[in-house]
C-alpha cells in the first residue's frame, strides 16, 4: 500500500510530516486530509491563527507533491456567499479610489511643507554656525 505524507503549509513555511499514512490511493489521501481539516482548523483558531491561511501538501514516499489542499477549500464549504449588486461594488470602489486620491494629495502637501521647514531649519543652522 502506498505511503502518503501530509505536510502542514502555513504563512511562515511548513511543518514536515515525518510519519505519514499508508492508504489505498491518492483519493484516499485527499479524503483523509479533508477529514482532518476541521479539527486542525479549530486547533489553529484556538491559538489565534487564521486557519484559512493554511493547507496540507500531500506527498508520496519520494517527496513528490501530489496535491495541495487549502483549508479554505474545506472550511468555506456550505457557507453562503453574500453577493452585493455590481453597481454597489462599483460605487464603493470609486468612493474608495476618490478617498485614496485625496489622501495622496494630502501626503504630497505635507511632504512639500516638510521640505520647506527642513530647508528653513538648515538655513538657520548655517547662520548659527557662521556667527560663531
Amino acid at each position: 500500500m502506498p505511503h502518503f505524507y501530509f505536510h502542514l503549509l502555513g504563512p511562515h513555511g511548513h511543518q514536515q510530516d515525518d510519519e505519514g499514512l499508508e492508504l489505498a490511493d491518492v483519493e484516499a489521501a485527499y479524503l483523509e486530509a479533508f477529514k482532518a481539516v476541521p479539527g486542525m482548523g479549530s486547533d489553529l483558531a484556538a491559538t489565534a491563527r487564521n486557519p484559512i491561511r493554511y493547507g496540507f501538501e500531500i506527498t508520496d514516499a519520494h517527496g513528490t507533491i501530489l496535491m495541495v489542499l487549502p483549508f479554505a477549500e474545506v472550511l468555506d464549504r456550505g457557507r453562503k456567499r453574500s453577493r452585493r449588486p455590481t453597481g454597489l461594488r462599483l460605487r464603493k470602489g470609486r468612493a474608495e479610489m476618490g478617498r485614496t486620491a485625496g489622501l495622496i494629495i494630502e501626503l504630497r502637501d505635507a511632504h512639500a511643507k516638510l521640505n520647506v521647514t527642513l530647508s528653513e531649519t538648515q538655513r538657520l543652522l548655517d547662520i548659527g554656525r557662521a556667527s560663531r
